[in-house]
Order: C-alpha cells, then sequence, then structure tokens
C-alpha cells in the first residue's frame, strides 16, 4: 500500500509542477496578475522559470516511476517548495500578494512535508521503499 501510496503522491507533484509549468509559458499573464505585475517584460521571466518548475516535475515523475533509484531527488523538492513558500509567505505577510496568489504556496508546503514523510520512512537500504 506504501508504494502505490508514494507513486500516486509523486505523480501528482509532477503533475501539479508540469500544469503549474504550462500555464507558465502559455499564459503568464494569469500569475503575473495574481502577483499584482502590470511591467510585460515580467512574462520572460515567468517564462523562463518555467524551466524549473517543469525540471522539478520531471524529477518527481522519475521518483513516482523508480524510489528507489531517484529518491533523493526528494530532498531537491522539500528545500525548493519550503524556500518558495517562505518566500511567499513573507510576501503575503506583508500584504505584497493576496491570499488567492499565496494559495499555491501552501499547497508546495504540504508537498514539501510530505516529501521529508517519505525521506524519513525509507532508505536507500529499503528497496521495497
Amino acid at each position: 500500500m506504501q508504494k502505490v501510496y508514494y507513486r500516486l503522491l509523486f505523480a501528482f507533484a509532477a503533475f501539479w509542477n508540469l500544469a503549474a509549468a504550462m500555464m507558465l509559458i502559455f499564459n503568464p499573464d494569469f500569475l503575473l496578475a495574481q502577483l499584482g505585475i502590470k511591467d510585460t517584460a515580467a512574462r520572460l521571466l515567468a517564462r523562463s522559470f518555467a524551466s524549473s518548475v517543469t525540471t522539478w516535475g520531471i524529477g518527481y515523475a522519475l521518483i513516482a516511476i523508480n524510489r528507489e533509484r531517484f529518491r533523493n531527488f526528494a530532498w531537491l523538492g522539500v528545500f525548493s517548495k519550503s524556500i518558495y513558500f517562505t518566500i511567499y509567505a513573507v510576501a503575503y505577510s506583508a500584504s505584497q500578494i493576496t491570499f488567492s496568489a499565496f494559495t499555491p504556496a501552501i499547497l508546495d508546503l504540504v508537498f514539501a512535508g510530505l516529501f521529508a514523510e517519505f525521506l524519513l520512512r525509507t532508505s536507500r537500504k529499503d528497496a521495497g521503499c
């Protein structure tokens, strides 16, 4: 059951990141509007950020496919999602962004916690992780 749970967790995380990357590439104005950014040059930054978001999504998909081989990629998710949350939490606390713009960062913090739980419950020695 644990194998199925972790496979679904990382498959959903991959979907989340890849869907966000597609939004950043094809409709960056949506995110920019949520953040209150009106500078059209910011589209380039949003689209370039999509390359990192895509890479993390691929990493999560690899974990879903082979947890033992790609397990350590989850550490990158713990760190990056925690940092992302912190940046958005500070901006939200300073009233720089709305709660709706902050909401995806909350989900990323949940993912960071679940990834940390995965790392704590599994190990390289545990072939069935």
